[in-house]
């Protein structure tokens, strides 16, 4: 299953990114934007492979692109790992199995966060295209039907060759005595569009 996390130096990953946040006090931000994620570099720390992502952001295809951020991924025998933010957080655990679960937050100090993994080796359709062999992780996938305490819902989708080709979170609080309406939270989405080397 290591395939499904496939880095080498010079790759490079777009992806289509949509945020919706809604604010206590009522009012809601969005955004669409484009992040470019470009693997730099490649070593060794304690055994584990690492690799250097720098990622970049700006508005649309028009614009240039601006460096938003540093992060790093690392791969072992038994687990896949990317530092968000200098948090490490597991994404993968080997080998790849239909209902594998481990805890995310194992290599930080944050509070236990289970990790499911489904759909081992399906297809799954994305924006039209069909990616032949994917798997599915969820850290929490309760969405309320009438929309009257919370939506809790995390699913990365990755494909054998490719790897991260789409995101979504939903972390929404509603209001019990008027079910529907968002008192605060926030729906991030995000979806592979490119991929290739650099020159």
């Amino acid at each position: 299953g290591y395939d499904y996390f496939p880095y080498e130096v010079g790759q490079y990953r777009v992806y289509q990114t949509h945020v919706i946040n809604y604010n206590i006090d009522g009012s809601v931000d969005s955004a669409d934007y484009q992040i470019k994620e470009i693997v730099v570099d490649k070593g060794l720390v304690e055994d584990d492979t690492t690799f250097r992502l720098e990622r970049y952001k700006r508005v649309n295809e028009s614009d240039a692109w601006v460096k938003d951020s540093v992060w790093s991924a690392r791969i072992n025998t038994y687990t896949a790992i990317v530092v968000e933010h200098n948090v490490p957080i597991i994404k993968l655990s080997f080998p790849v199995e239909e209902n594998r679960k481990w805890d995310g937050n194992a290599m930080n100090t944050r509070d236990y966060d289970e990790y499911k993994m489904i759909n081992v080796n399906q297809s799954y359709q994305l924006e039209g295209d069909e990616f032949f062999q994917t798997l599915e992780v969820y850290r929490g996938d309760s969405l309320d039907p009438e929309k009257i305490v919370e939506d809790d819902y995390h699913v990365e989708v990755f494909s054998r060759g490719v790897g991260l080709i789409h995101k979504k979170d939903i972390k929404l609080q509603y209001d019990y005595k008027h079910p529907g309406d968002t008192v605060e939270g926030i729906v991030f989405e995000q979806n592979l569009i490119e991929t290739g080397e650099e020159l």
